[in-house]
């Protein structure tokens, strides 16, 4: 690990290290927290917010192309053995449903990223549900990766705070959710 982090996080280490893995990884399943937290360590919280906010776009353009071209069909079909119905909404509702989807807890970034396409949502409002809510809920991870490498014990509660607070309102928004799912 002494290695590795020798090179991310060195004088001579290239920044692409980080951002090339981090842009392409989650869209094919890889877990996202690891990258954020690194972003953190590597660029500082600014900086690694700032690298987050910008790549998010690359692996969510292309989770977006890869079920809507190849995974959609394959899941549909398996739905279909297994007698389960994937939903399609109504036009006006995908937006919203968009937003609580993406903040509800329980399944992963990269699963999130996959399944939303097959609401029906289109590319835009996809993205600015997508970017804008799994860019908050890793605003944190950021910070922690930061507060790490300073031994800040005050940014750590700061970043921890925020995470709490995000749980408890995704917990909120997912009871907002049921209620609109059982209407």
């Amino acid at each position: 690990m002494d290695l590795f982090w020798a090179h991310i996080s060195g004088p001579q280490a290239h920044p692409a290290m980080v951002v090339l893995p981090y842009a392409i990884l989650p869209a094919v399943g890889f877990p996202v927290v690891p990258f954020l937290v690194l972003l953190g360590l590597r660029f500082g919280s600014v900086g690694g917010i700032a690298i987050m906010l910008a790549v998010m776009p690359f692996h969510l353009t292309f989770s977006f192309w890869f079920t809507r071209a190849v995974a959609g069909r394959w899941i549909q079909t398996l739905a279909e053995k297994f007698n389960i119905s994937i939903p399609q909404l109504p036009e006006n509702r995908r937006l919203g449903f968009g937003f609580l989807f993406m903040a509800i807890p329980g399944l992963s970034y990269a699963l999130k990223n996959l399944l939303l396409p097959l609401s029906g949502i289109r590319f835009f409002p996809y993205m600015g549900c997508a970017w804008l809510i799994q860019g908050i809920m890793g605003i944190p991870f950021v910070i922690m990766g930061r507060a790490v490498v300073q031994w800040d014990m005050s940014l750590l509660a700061v970043a921890g705070g925020v995470l709490v607070t995000i749980f408890v309102f995704r917990r909120k928004i997912l009871g907002i959710y049921r209620h609109i799912m059982k209407s």
